[in-house]
C-alpha cells in the first residue's frame, strides 16, 4: 500500500526540504528541489493515465532508472573521493575562492581559510600560499585580497601568501594559478606538488579540471560543507561535473 504514495512521500520531502535550504542559502539552484518536488505529486496523478500508455510508462521508467543509477554512483563517487590529505607534503596550497559580500568573507571561504591554517598548524609547513579569486557580482573587492586580508589577521605571514585575483571559475582558478606558480618558480606544474584547499563537495571536479591543465601529482585537505546545505551542494555538484565531462567547462 505505500509503495503506491512513495511519489507523494519524495515530494513532500524534496519540497520540504527547500523550505528547510530556502533561508540559508542564496543559490537559485535551491529552486530544483521545490520543482522536483511539484512534479512528483504531479507525477502521482497522472500515473493511472500514464500506466495505461504502456509504452510511454515503460520508456520513462526505464529513463528514470538509468537517470537515477548515474546519479547515485556519481554521487558515490564524489562522496568516497579522497578529501583529507595531512600526511603528504607540499611545495604550494592553493585556496579556491568562493562568495564575498561586499567586503566580508562567506560562511563557505571562511571554511576554507581556516581549514588552510589548520593544515599549516598541523604540519608545520612554511608553504606558499596562493590565494584565487577575482571578483564577482556584489564583491567590493577580489575573492583573494578578501581571502589574504583574513589569513593576516589570523597570524598568517604576509609573504607567504600570493593573490590570484583574475579568475572568476574553477577552470581559471587553476589555469591562473599555474602560471604564477611556474613563473615563481620557474619549474613545470607537473613537477610540483599542489595542495588544494577547498570544500568537501568540490574535491573531484577540482581534481579532473587540474589534471586537464597539467596538475600532475596535486592532492586535497578540505574543509566541509554545511550539514543542512550538503545534499544541495553534492546535487549541483552532480550537473556541474557532468557538463565540466561534456562541455570542458
Amino acid at each position: 500500500m505505500l509503495k503506491n504514495y512513495i511519489d507523494l512521500i519524495i515530494g513532500f520531502l524534496l519540497i520540504f526540504y527547500f523550505f528547510i535550504i530556502n533561508t540559508i542559502s542564496l543559490l537559485r539552484f535551491k529552486y530544483l528541489f521545490l520543482v522536483l518536488g511539484i512534479l512528483c505529486f504531479v507525477y502521482h496523478f497522472i500515473k493511472k493515465y500514464l500506466i495505461k500508455k504502456e509504452t510511454l510508462y515503460k520508456f520513462i521508467k526505464k529513463i528514470f532508472v538509468l537517470l537515477i543509477s548515474i546519479f547515485i554512483l556519481v554521487e558515490s563517487i564524489m562522496i568516497l573521493y579522497p578529501k583529507h590529505d595531512l600526511k603528504s607534503n607540499c611545495d604550494y596550497i592553493i585556496v579556491l575562492g568562493a562568495l564575498v559580500d561586499k567586503t566580508i568573507i562567506s560562511k563557505s571561504l571562511k571554511d576554507r581559510l581556516d581549514t588552510c591554517i589548520d593544515y599549516i598548524d598541523k604540519t608545520n609547513q612554511n608553504t606558499t600560499i596562493v590565494v584565487s579569486g577575482g571578483r564577482g557580482r556584489g564583491e567590493d573587492i577580489t575573492e583573494a585580497s578578501a581571502m589574504r586580508n583574513y589569513l593576516i589577521s589570523k597570524g598568517i605571514d604576509k609573504n607567504m601568501i600570493i593573490m590570484e585575483d583574475k579568475s572568476t571559475t574553477t577552470k581559471e582558478n587553476f589555469e591562473f594559478s599555474k602560471k604564477i606558480i611556474e613563473d615563481r618558480s620557474n619549474k613545470k606544474i607537473e613537477s610540483l606538488k599542489i595542495k588544494v584547499i577547498t570544500t568537501d563537495f568540490h574535491t573531484l571536479r577540482s581534481k579532473i579540471i587540474a589534471q586537464k591543465i597539467g596538475y600532475k601529482q596535486i592532492v586535497f585537505y578540505t574543509s566541509k560543507s554545511n550539514f543542512k546545505l550538503s545534499i544541495l551542494n553534492y546535487t549541483r555538484e552532480f550537473f556541474a561535473l557532468i557538463c565540466n565531462l561534456i562541455f570542458n567547462y
